[in-house]
């Protein structure tokens, strides 16, 4: 699982640019653009004249349909969920854990209701550019966690964070915000 911080959506939403076809077997071999989804369809029926790879069509080989759209250029940071919870703790938006935070319900209670998560959210790109700002003078360097196992075997491995991760994401996000600023949108988490 992972969270996506991106600029909002335009007003009106994104506006379709046309279509390609995408091959898995030999993504190179057809690099037609096509007008619309619709165009695009009908062009996977020759696709076969321009991919020549023997597994193409076969099982999972099998081409698609990719729409583009006049968002899919804007900058966006996609990180895991603990990766994304350390941000947003950089960025003062959930308060640090501590033992209090740790509850386990007693054995044959019903689960707790569920609360709202803070890996879905919304933030005025000028305030979210002051967040990373802030974050970005005041938090010490990222020292990084070092891979470990998880158990005795080997079989489940945490393959930690390198040094400085917290301040290279946080230099993306704030790319994130000032393009979000720039084009009068908040930034958007999910």
């Amino acid at each position: 699982m992972s969270v996506t911080f991106s600029p909002a959506p335009p007003a009106g939403g994104p506006v379709a640019l046309g279509a390609s076809l995408e091959c898995p077997a030999y993504p190179p071999g057809d690099r037609r653009y096509f007008a619309d989804y619709d165009a695009a369809r009908a062009g996977l029926a020759d696709h076969h004249r321009y991919c020549t790879h023997p597994d193409c069509g076969e099982h999972a080989y099998r081409p698609f349909v990719v729409m583009h759209y006049n968002t899919d250029t804007e900058p966006s940071l996609n990180v895991g969920i603990g990766n994304a919870m350390l941000l947003l703790r950089a960025l003062g938006m959930v308060a640090e854990l501590g033992a209090d935070d740790v509850q386990e319900p007693p054995p044959g209670a019903p689960p707790p209701p569920e609360q709202d998560t803070p890996l879905v959210g919304e933030l005025a790109a000028e305030q979210m550019l002051g967040r990373v700002e802030l974050a970005l003078a005041l938090a010490p360097a990222d020292a990084g966690v070092p891979t470990r196992d998880l158990n005795a075997a080997g079989t489940v491995v945490d393959f930690g964070r390198r040094p400085g991760y917290l301040q290279d994401r946080l230099a993306v996000l704030r790319e994130v915000a000032l393009f979000a600023r720039d084009q009068g949108r908040d930034v958007i988490w999910h």
